[in-house]
């Protein structure tokens, strides 16, 4: 009796075994292949301009494009990331001012990706080109900080909330976020990573949230505006 209750077992465990063997033989046959490519995703993201202020000349303006930006966290606050390329204006800026406003584009803006995204600071007049292609940059009311409804946190410090110390901006961009350096930039190649508070989020005149409707890479490279590299068209 022992012998045939072994006997059992053994065959159970055999067929079990033998099943199993059958069915890795059939995942190995039909497995999903997966190959290295050094193409990375063609990604749709939204298109910002970080505006900055010069201090040491007076405060001056500077302006960007900027498309690596992320919320990151909503609690306690509001904490967006956003990758600075080294060598550029804007990043000196916002290294030595540690804010700067990040303005959410419209599609109406996209005449003027090529000048603030392929353009120097050093090179061309961003303010007065862009005012050529009727984009005046406005200096930011007296007001705006004491506007509560638009304010993102009413516990914003009055350091952070003094207008003259904050950049010229776009008009009629869906939204407009005041941002602070969290801690240190973080080295990261060609670009660095910086963590930000939102200070406040803002609206234009007339508005109550942030419109939905913005511009974004991919509308750019179907305008020939960008590559898809994500680099501005020569």
């Amino acid at each position: 009796l022992i012998i045939r209750i072994v006997m059992n077992m053994w065959r159970k465990l055999y067929a079990s075994t033998c099943t199993l063997f059958i069915c890795c033989l059939i995942l190995l046959q039909s497995g999903y292949a997966l190959q290295v490519t050094s193409i990375p995703p063609l990604l749709d993201v939204p298109t910002y301009s970080l505006a900055t202020r010069d201090d040491d000349d007076g405060g001056r303006t500077c302006m960007n494009i900027l498309t690596y930006a992320t919320p990151v966290s909503i609690l306690p606050d509001r904490i967006w990331s956003i990758g600075l390329y080294k060598g550029t204006v804007t990043h000196e800026n916002f290294s030595k001012s540690k804010k700067g406003v990040l303005q959410l584009l419209s599609p109406e803006h996209s005449k003027i990706v090529a000048l603030l995204g392929g353009k120097s600071n050093r090179e061309v007049d961003k303010r007065s080109e862009c005012q050529k292609l009727g984009f005046e940059w406005r200096s930011l009311s007296s007001s705006s900080f004491t506007d509560s409804h638009n304010s993102e946190s009413t516990s914003t410090s009055t350091t952070n909330n003094k207008h003259e110390e904050w950049p010229e901006l776009l008009p009629n961009c869906a939204c407009y976020l005041f941002i602070t350096l969290v801690g240190n930039l973080i080295d990261c190649g060609s670009h660095d990573v910086a963590l930000c508070k939102v200070q406040a989020i803002m609206v234009g005149d007339g508005k109550d949230a942030p419109s939905s409707t913005y511009l974004n890479t991919s509308s750019l490279r179907d305008m020939g505006i960008i590559t898809d590299k994500g680099r501005v068209a020569e």
